[in-house]
C-alpha cells in the first residue's frame, strides 16, 4: 500500500475500533415500532430507481451487504454524500434518503435489500483484464481482498455485487472529487486519494477485471437491455 494511504488506513482502523460498523441485525417485521405500511411505501419509492423491471436510474441493491447499505443511507441522510448539486444522481438520492425517519427504518431497508439474492447484470464495460488485474493487485487488494470480498472492519465494501456501469461511474466520481469530498467520509476520502492517479483507461481495465474475476453473474441474452420483460433500453450503458 502506498505510504500516503497507510496513515489514513491506520487512522480509520482506530476510528473503527470503537463501534466499527457491524452487519445490521435483522429487523423483525413484528417490531411494535415498525410501521410496515410506511416501509412498503418507502421500498416502492426506492424501486423506482433501484428496481430491475424498468430502466434503471440507480444500482441494483439486492444482495449488497447490510452494513454498507446502512452506512451509505446514513451518509445521504446526514449530507456527507449527496451534498453537491453538480453530482445530480447523488443529490437526488440525498433528497430521497431524508425521507427515512429513523435508524430503525435504515436497518429495515438495509436488511430488506441485503436479504434478496443479487440479480444478473449486464456487462457494459470492456477493458484489458490482464492490466486490470495488475492494477487491482497493486492498489486494491489490500483493502478489498483477493476475491473482492471487502473488509467491514475498515469500512471496505465487497466489490462482488457491483454492476460495471455503476462501478465505473463511482470510480470516476472519486477521481473527480464528486464523491469522497466530505471530511467525515473517511473511507470515501481514501478512495478519492487512491483514484487520482488513474486514467480513464486504467479505470476501465480495473472495472472490467473486477467484474470478470468476481462480479455478478452475467445476464443472458440482454443485448443492451435490462433483464426481465422490460423493452426499455439500458440507460447507463458505458461507452466502450
Amino acid at each position: 500500500m502506498p505510504a500516503y494511504l497507510s496513515s489514513i488506513v491506520l487512522t480509520l482502523g482506530v476510528l473503527c475500533s470503537v463501534g466499527c460498523r457491524q452487519a445490521v441485525e435483522p429487523v423483525s417485521s413484528k417490531n411494535p415500532d415498525m410501521d410496515l405500511s410506511r416501509m412498503d411505501a418507502l421500498i416502492a419509492e426506492c424501486s423506482v430507481c433501484h428496481g430491475v423491471s424498468e430502466a434503471q436510474r440507480g444500482p441494483i441493491l439486492n444482495g449488497m451487504e447490510s452494513w454498507y447499505l446502512s452506512d451509505q443511507m446514513n451518509k445521504f441522510r446526514s449530507g456527507v454524500r449527496g451534498g453537491r448539486p453538480s453530482n445530480r444522481s447523488e443529490h437526488l438520492m440525498g433528497i430521497g434518503a431524508r425521507k427515512i425517519q429513523s435508524d430503525l427504518e435504515v436497518a429495515y431497508l438495509a436488511h430488506f435489500y441485503s436479504s434478496h439474492p443479487p440479480k444478473p447484470a449486464i456487462r457494459t464495460v470492456r477493458g484489458d483484464l490482464e492490466i486490470g488485474g495488475k492494477i487491482y493487485e497493486r492498489r486494491c487488494l489490500s483493502c478489498h481482498g483477493a476475491e473482492g470480498q471487502g473488509n467491514p472492519q475498515i469500512h471496505s465494501p465487497s466489490l462482488t455485487k457491483l454492476e460495471g456501469w455503476y462501478f465505473l461511474e463511482q470510480m470516476r466520481k472519486f477521481r473527480s472529487g464528486d464523491r469522497g469530498y466530505d471530511r467525515k467520509d473517511h473511507p470515501g476520502r481514501i478512495m478519492a486519494a487512491a483514484s487520482k492517479e488513474f486514467s480513464d483507461t486504467d479505470l476501465r481495465n480495473l472495472v472490467a477485471y473486477c467484474i470478470d474475476a468476481f462480479g455478478l453473474e452475467e445476464a443472458k441474452g440482454a443485448n443492451g437491455r435490462l433483464p426481465g420483460n422490460s423493452s426499455k433500453p439500458f440507460l447507463h450503458q458505458a461507452p466502450n
